[in-house]
């Protein structure tokens, strides 16, 4: 009697706990289902032929697609947690890509105008972002304009703006490549037919003080290579047919200071700079038509000014070894300067 006692307590405790199992693995199975289901997509489109792709696994993403006009294609590809993408295309035949991989990424894309480019049939890419917490804009106001961003890392900061036409921040390569941790940086293009380009290895590097890069004209290009930690640089030009080159190689450089590095004002410029080592600091100013500069720093704590005011300039300053300084400072037409340092 007992024993049978035992058994119908015995079974009715293991249906009881069956029971609660069961429940347990529904309720849990509930819960994956709505964290599943978290992602949000939202594709508007007005007008003719327009195409739009999205792609979320993960959790907490949102994605939000608005295209107005005929032709335009969207394609988003979000996998991660809490990632968030706005795409907005006003005209005709724009074209934009978006891959965002990671936690708590950001990417807000607007295009106005037509045929604008984002990772194009023949460019890398319209926004790649994979890591933690980095932030992307592009906004492209024209026609014809291109635009990548890609960035590998944490905290990476990248912004392209395009006013204009036919201006490139691409180049069938990348306009902003940003691989390492706490990158910044700024692409601003108002104008025709600019071009910049922007790459960065390395740790906390900086692009704008007061910018990476800012064209303001026609025909203008800019290019900005950093590898290493703490390096800074900045281009501002205005005008037409200015160019402008900065390369640094090492840690702590500064090619922008509490202003500048290149900064031109006036039409056909050329400034470059470039830094190998550590702790350099060096800025070119022009001001006028067909002027040139060029300062290279080879060592470690080495200091260049260059200024130029007029037409038709030429300025060059070499510095090899540590500890230089040299100040150049050229008003009037046709001046002609050769600076060289070393130890």
């Amino acid at each position: 009697m007992c024993n049978l006692l035992f058994n119908n307590y015995l079974l009715t405790f293991i249906n009881l706990i069956m029971k609660k199992l069961m429940l347990s693995a529904a309720f849990i199975m509930c819960v994956a289902t709505m964290f599943g289901q978290m992602n949000v997509s939202t594709v508007t489109q007005t007008g003719n032929g327009n195409g739009s792709a999205v792609n979320q696994s993960g959790f907490m993403n949102l994605s939000d697609v608005d295209q107005t006009g005929d032709g335009n294609s969207a394609e988003v590809d979000q996998s991660g947690v809490t990632n968030d993408s706005d795409v907005d295309q006003i005209g005709d035949d724009n074209q934009f890509d978006v891959d965002q991989v990671g936690t708590d990424n950001e990417a807000d894309v607007y295009q106005e105008g037509n045929r604008n480019l984002g990772g194009g049939p023949s460019l890398n890419w319209g926004t790649v972002q994979q890591g933690e917490r980095n932030y992307s804009t592009t906004s492209s106001v024209g026609d014809d304009n291109n635009a990548g961003t890609a960035q590998v890392g944490a905290d990476n900061t990248a912004a392209i703006d395009q006013a204009g036409n036919r201006n490139m921040a691409n180049g069938g390569n990348f306009g902003i490549f940003q691989i390492g941790d706490e990158n910044d940086y700024t692409t601003t293009q108002i104008g025709d037919d600019n071009f910049a380009n922007t790459t960065q290895f390395g740790d906390r590097n900086n692009g704008n003080f007061l910018w990476g890069t800012r064209q303001q004209g026609n025909g203008n290009s800019a290019t900005s290579d950093q590898d290493g930690d703490d390096n800074d640089s900045g281009t501002g030009q205005f005008g037409d047919g200015n160019i402008s080159s900065i390369v640094q190689v090492g840690n702590r450089n500064d090619a922008n200071g509490s202003f500048y590095g290149n900064f031109q004002v006036g039409n056909g410029n050329t400034a470059a700079i470039s830094q190998t080592g550590d702790d350099n600091d060096a800025q070119n100013t022009q001001l006028g038509d067909g002027n040139d500069a060029t300062a290279t720093q080879d060592g470690v704590f080495n200091f260049s000014r260059i200024t130029q005011d007029g037409n038709f300039n030429f300025a060059n300053t070499s510095q090899t070894g540590s500890s230089h300084s040299s100040i150049v400072d050229q008003i009037g037409n046709g001046n002609g300067s050769v600076v060289t340092q070393s130890n």
